[in-house]
């Protein structure tokens, strides 16, 4: 699943706007950024998706045509009434019909203020289409692999941990779209008691995996017993000893049976098959952070570990920044995991993920390849992002990226490569120094251009006494004066030799 493009009328700061997510024809990656100033309605974007997609999630839970309808204070000042209509590619699901060109499913939503009439109204047929067909699906096969749809507000981290052992240890597939859309709070006491609960059936897998082998080989071993004593019956004679090969005959054969049924009972059972949920997971993790051997410490609250550099830390002891990750990326595996019970490996599923200020709490070097990270351990799901930073944006050269200005979306060229002030400055808009030391730059810049090294020197001289020693730009300034005033001189020397 994908979402293809969103066009919202008169909500929030926009009248008229409509934007299109990779993949397009031009970007082959699943990722778009948006980026803009603050209040420049990045937010309203995610919130407009989340909104909308959550009448997928409220038709497939309960059977009903249901979502989160759209706030009044959504609507654009000065205006009545607000559309949003979203553009999707379910692939097989899609709606068919005839007046469908392009082959997508389209639905939208309406709102207007009270005591108004509105000239939008809500169309939901294309979807009811599409979730009906997810139903019966899933109403054939349990574990029948259903898309990832969660939104991440900035508003998203809550890292207290409870007593996770009071908590239920059952989590049903559509679990995963709990809190998915509403602004989804990572609860790292609801993920380490998710976590605990396969760490636990993991374990138990193991055991089992012992035991049925153990099974096995003493069948194996009953079996030619049975063969053996079963030829003694046919060979005796002796009308005592036939009884009493025969008794023994008919208790192997109880034995057999009996032992053959507990092996059938376990291989039908799922919970107990060979699972393998928690390696991606901790592999996703590990990919992220370089933590390793991540567990649960069941003595007192249960709690996560990790071990960071060989240390073994406790998650509560992690920077702010190290938690935001780890949970952000578990929570996003774990989803996956739930809504794909039945693939191999349930990192591979679909969905989109929306997340807003993803470089938040992040240091730079972890924002550098964060997308990188993002779309090698989610391969196939589409990301939505906003950021207010460079090293997010430089990341790739498949991104889309839009820039957002009192309301007007732009697409921007790519900035894959470039350094970050660069990118400041060419897509931020930002000026990569104080706009006083600037100008003094600027001043020197202008006084060696036109020989007037008296004044180049004087403000060199004063910008040093501020900056630091090695600084670059003041550094380059000292290296132009001195290459000008050789050249200078050069030219002065030889105009003299001619004359």
């Amino acid at each position: 699943m994908k979402v293809k493009r969103l066009h919202l009328q008169n909500y929030g700061r926009f009248e008229d706007l409509k934007i299109d997510f990779a993949p397009t024809s031009e970007k082959a990656g699943n990722v778009t950024v948006i980026v803009g100033n603050n209040g420049a309605g990045k937010s309203q974007i995610l919130q407009a998706l989340a909104t909308s997609l959550s009448w997928f999630i409220g038709y497939l839970r309960n059977g009903k045509v249901s979502g989160f309808a759209i706030e009044e204070s959504s609507i654009k000042n000065n205006k009545n009434d607000v559309l949003a209509e979203i553009t999707t590619d379910f692939g097989s699901h899609n709606y068919i019909s005839l007046f469908n060109e392009d082959g997508y499913t389209r639905w939208q939503l309406s709102s207007v203020r009270e005591g108004r009439n509105s000239s939008f109204e809500d169309k939901l047929f294309e979807l009811e289409s599409v979730v009906q067909k997810y139903r019966k699906y899933l109403t054939q096969e349990d574990s029948y692999s259903l898309p990832l749809l969660v939104f991440y507000p900035v508003e998203r981290s809550n890292y207290e941990n409870k007593n996770t052992a009071m908590l239920s240890r059952h989590f049903e597939q559509l679990k995963g779209y709990f809190a998915s859309l509403d602004g989804a709070r990572i609860d790292f006491s609801d993920f380490i008691q998710w976590f605990r609960n396969e760490e636990d059936i993991e374990n138990e897998t193991k055991n089992l995996n012992y035991n049925s082998e153990d099974m096995q080989d003493k069948i194996k071993y009953l079996m030619k017993d049975l063969s053996s004593l079963s030829n003694k019956v046919s060979q005796t004679k002796d009308p005592k000893e036939f009884e009493l090969l025969k008794n023994r005959v008919q208790e192997y054969l109880v034995e057999v049976s009996e032992l053959q049924e507990k092996f059938q009972s376990y291989s039908r059972n799922s919970e107990y098959q060979a699972r393998r949920i928690l390696s991606p997971i901790r592999e996703s993790i590990t990919r992220f952070t370089n933590f390793e051997n991540i567990r649960i410490r069941r003595q007192g609250t249960p709690t996560m570990i990790v071990e960071k550099d060989g240390e073994e830390l406790d998650v509560n002891q992690l920077s702010q920044g190290e938690k935001s990750l780890l949970a952000l990326v578990g929570d996003i595996a774990r989803r996956l995991t739930l809504l794909n019970p039945s693939l191999d490996n349930p990192l591979e599923g679909e969905g989109v993920v929306m997340i807003d200020e993803v470089d938040l709490h992040l240091h730079p070097k972890w924002q550098h390849d964060l997308i990188d990270k993002l779309v090698a351990t989610f391969p196939n799901v589409q990301f939505i992002l906003t950021t207010h930073s460079p090293h997010v944006i430089s990341d790739r050269n498949d991104l889309l990226l839009y820039s957002l200005d009192d309301g007007e979306l732009t697409e921007m060229p790519n900035v894959y490569g470039e350094d970050a002030n660069t990118v400041l400055t060419k897509i931020f808009d930002v000026d990569i120094r104080d706009s006083k030391v600037e100008e003094q730059f600027n001043v020197i810049r202008r006084a060696i251009s036109k020989h007037d090294y008296v004044t180049a020197e004087n403000c060199i001289t004063e910008l040093a006494e501020k900056l630091p020693s090695d600084h670059l730009e003041l550094l380059k300034c000292r290296l132009l004066l001195a290459q000008s005033k050789l050249v200078n001189n050069n030219t002065d020397e030889s105009s003299h030799a001619k004359d």
